[in-house]
C-alpha cells in the first residue's frame, strides 16, 4: 500500500522581489541625490570665525604669526614672504621637534596664509599638524 507523501518544499530566498526591491530603491536614491556643482561658478561668502575657549596647551610652539597688514612674523621676528622658506628650514635645523602654530589677525589676506603653508609644505612641515588662531576683537564686534 502506497500513502500519499507531501513533497518537501525547498527552502530559498525569493530573488525576485528582492531584486525588484533594490531596483526600486536605485531608482529612488539616483533621482534624489543632489549632483555638486563645479566649484569655480559657486559664489562663496566665507563667514567670520568665532574664538571659542579651549583647555590650554601645556606644549611650546613656536609662534608664526600674520599681521592685519599681513606681515609675517616668527617668535616676535619680522620675516619677509620670499625668505620665510629658509628661515623654517634654519629652525628645523636648529630644533628638529619644533612645533608651530599659525596666529592670523583677521584682517590679513589669504593668500598670505596659502603662501605660509606653501612654504611650510616645501621644508617638510605638515601644515595640517600647524593649528591655525585666528583673532578678532575682544569685544566681540565686527
Amino acid at each position: 500500500m502506497q500513502f500519499y507523501r507531501k513533497k518537501a518544499r525547498s527552502m530559498g530566498v525569493p530573488i525576485v522581489p528582492m531584486i525588484d526591491i533594490l531596483t526600486i530603491l536605485l531608482i529612488f536614491f539616483i533621482v534624489h541625490t543632489q549632483w555638486k556643482k563645479p566649484q569655480s561658478l559657486l559664489q562663496i561668502d566665507v563667514p567670520g570665525a568665532e574664538f571659542m575657549e579651549g583647555e590650554p596647551s601645556s606644549e611650546q610652539r613656536a609662534v608664526l604669526a600674520v599681521t592685519g597688514t599681513s606681515a609675517i612674523s616668527l617668535n616676535g621676528r619680522l620675516v619677509e614672504m620670499n625668505e620665510l622658506a629658509a628661515v623654517l628650514e634654519a629652525l628645523k635645523k636648529e630644533n628638529p621637534g619644533v612645533k608651530l602654530q599659525l596666529d592670523v589677525d583677521k584682517k590679513a589676506e589669504f593668500g598670505v596664509i596659502v603662501g605660509i603653508w606653501d612654504a611650510l609644505t616645501s621644508v617638510g612641515i605638515d601644515a595640517g599638524e600647524v593649528p591655525a588662531r585666528i583673532e578678532i576683537n575682544k569685544s566681540g564686534a565686527r
